[in-house]
């Protein structure tokens, strides 16, 4: 294997960016808590995974190489991004007690964050993209394929779990601060409107031909 440090940072950086799942993980955190939020990046991570293994078969081979077909995903990852936008606009803060120390008093299940996390990832056809043109970089054609390409996804999902929860530790320091019904009110309307944003964006720029 080739410039793993390298692979690192590339890869590092490029979950470190803001997009859907780091905007999902802030949210879980600062409505749910800490513990909260670890579904979510738990079903982000796996989705990641998914993606990975993807991007090695002849599916990731025919988003990469067909307009049409990466389009249509696109505008599908687009589509649940707007549902999540509205429902987070919809959101109301009475979900959540009056005191900030204590926990909320209804939440999603682990299950439904947990999956949540893995269609958002799944929803986004762009890290098919990047994963096909990042891993031959590092990769040994000397050596066995599999067990690189394993390793790649293997320490970019843990790479995801990593910064995802440095994501979701600074949202919680900070909870306490804007923990009230109007803080939260304002929390739903950001990161709904960021799911929007995102998703206005990949309609603009989608084209199919």
């Amino acid at each position: 294997m080739n410039g793993l440090p390298a692979y690192i940072l590339i890869a590092s950086l490029t979950i470190a960016s803001p997009g859907p799942g780091v905007v999902l993980s802030i949210s879980n955190s600062l409505k749910y808590g800490l513990r909260g939020a670890f579904p979510g990046i738990i079903g982000v991570a796996g989705g990641m995974l998914l993606v990975a293994l993807a991007s090695a078969t002849s599916m990731g081979a025919l988003l990469a190489s067909s307009v049409t077909g990466f389009a249509i995903a696109k505008m599908i990852g687009a589509a649940y991004l707007i549902y999540l936008g509205i429902k987070m606009l919809r959101s109301s803060s009475v979900e959540l007690k009056s005191d900030a120390c204590e926990e909320p008093l209804k939440r999603p299940s682990t299950h439904t964050r947990f999956k949540e996390g893995v269609i958002l990832s799944l929803s986004n056809p762009k890290p098919i993209l990047f994963f096909i043109a990042l891993f031959p970089q590092f990769i040994d054609v000397a050596s066995p394929y599999v067990p690189q390409f394993l390793f790649l996804s293997a320490t970019f999902c843990g790479l995801v779990l990593l910064i995802h929860s440095i994501y979701a530790t600074f949202a919680y320091t900070i909870r306490g601060k804007i923990m009230s019904a109007g803080g939260f009110t304002i929390i739903n309307r950001i990161g709904g409107a960021c799911f929007l944003l995102i998703a206005g964006l990949v309609f603009y720029t989608t084209k199919f031909h």
